[in-house]
Order: C-alpha cells, then structure tokens, then sequence
C-alpha cells in the first residue's frame, strides 16, 4: 500500500462509521460545500448550513452527522491536492475498499477532483496561507488511547490548547464529534458577525 493511501486511511478512520449516512444526493451537496471552502479565501461560515437547507428544502434527509461527513469529504479532497502525482487510482481503491464508498459516490468524487485538480489545487494552496495567518494563537492535538483489547482506538479526542487576549492559557479536551459540532456552531457564529458588520449603520462605528 503507498504512502498517500495509508495516510488518507489514517485520516478517514474516525469517520467511516458515518459513511452508511452517505448517499448520492447527499455527496454532491457535500462536494459543492468543499469546493466552496477551498475555494473562497473568506470561507463563508454559513456554507454547511446553506448546504443543510439546499438538501431539505429538495426533499431529501439531512444525515444526523453532516458535519462529519463534511469533514471526511474535505479530508479526502485535501489529500488528493496535497499529492504531487495523480494518484486516481490509488483514490478509487482506497473510496471502495477501504472507506465503502459506493460505486456512483466514487464516480462522483474522483470525477470533480480530476477535471478540476488544476484550479482546485492553487485555491487549496491559496486558502491554506490565508489560514495559517490566523492560528498562530491556537495550538491543538489528538489523543489516542488502545482499547483494552489492544487491537483498536478508544474514541479519540481533540485537545485545544490557546492563549487568551490576557495573555491566560486555557485547555479543552473534546470528544470528536462535540469538536466536529464545535466547528459549526462557531461558523454559524462567524457569519453572524459578518452579516452585522456588513450592515451599514455599524460600519460608521
């Protein structure tokens, strides 16, 4: 197995109990969100919530873990731009045998990643600076603990370690999926504050 197979397989993990909850209609929502994300320098905050309405308002179920299945499209796109090399097949195998993706949702995935690698990748690459810039107060780890049968994980967890503007450190440890809810009740939260700031009676302020 080459290396960016194994490495998006240890990326996935987490997420491949949510992949029951994936479906055609679902994934191509799930898509348009993550080339939104990569390709918006600003990363519009309310782009998972717009995506929720866009499936229920067309009639079809929104999967209790949206979020999650966000970001294991999100994953899966980052580690194909990341590689240096067309790496289709070895993401077809990997969609398929590795992570269950049905045969239509890989068609799916491996279609918009190739026809449009080239742009994907410099917005990728563009959008990851931009990013970068704001993190620098932000530190963060995933702990992994064996089970007691020491043949798996225990449900990992996220610890966020960051420096407040008093200069104080806090620490918070979160399950996965309570930091995956985390990241979209802050994004809600963000767009909120750009729609206010966009308003014109605030910005004479």
């Amino acid at each position: 197995m080459d290396s960016f197979r194994n490495n998006l397989i240890k990326s996935a993990r987490p997420y491949v109990v949510f992949v029951p909850q994936l479906n055609k209609s679902v994934l191509r929502v799930l898509i348009q969100v993550s080339v939104h994300y990569i390709e918006n320098k600003k990363s519009s905050p309310n782009i998972l919530a717009l995506a929720i309405n866009k499936l229920s308002n067309a009639g079809h179920e929104v999967p209790e873990n949206f979020c999650e299945l966000f970001t294991l499209i999100y994953t899966i796109m980052q580690h194909f731009l990341r590689s240096s090399e067309n790496k289709e097949q070895e993401l077809r195998q990997c969609l398929k045998e590795d992570l269950s993706f049905t045969d239509e949702c890989v068609d799916d995935i491996c279609k918009i990643l190739i026809n449009h690698r080239t742009i994907l990748t410099k917005n990728f690459a563009e959008t990851k600076v931009e990013r970068v810039k704001i993190s620098g107060g932000l530190q963060w780890r995933i702990n992994l603990s064996l089970s007691s049968s020491m043949t798996k994980f225990d449900n990992p967890t996220i610890v966020l370690h960051f420096k407040l503007s008093n200069g104080k450190h806090r620490t918070l440890e979160l399950p996965l999926e309570m930091f995956q809810r985390l990241r979209y009740n802050i994004s809600v939260l963000l767009s909120e504050l750009q729609q206010l700031q966009s308003r014109s009676i605030l910005k004479s302020f």
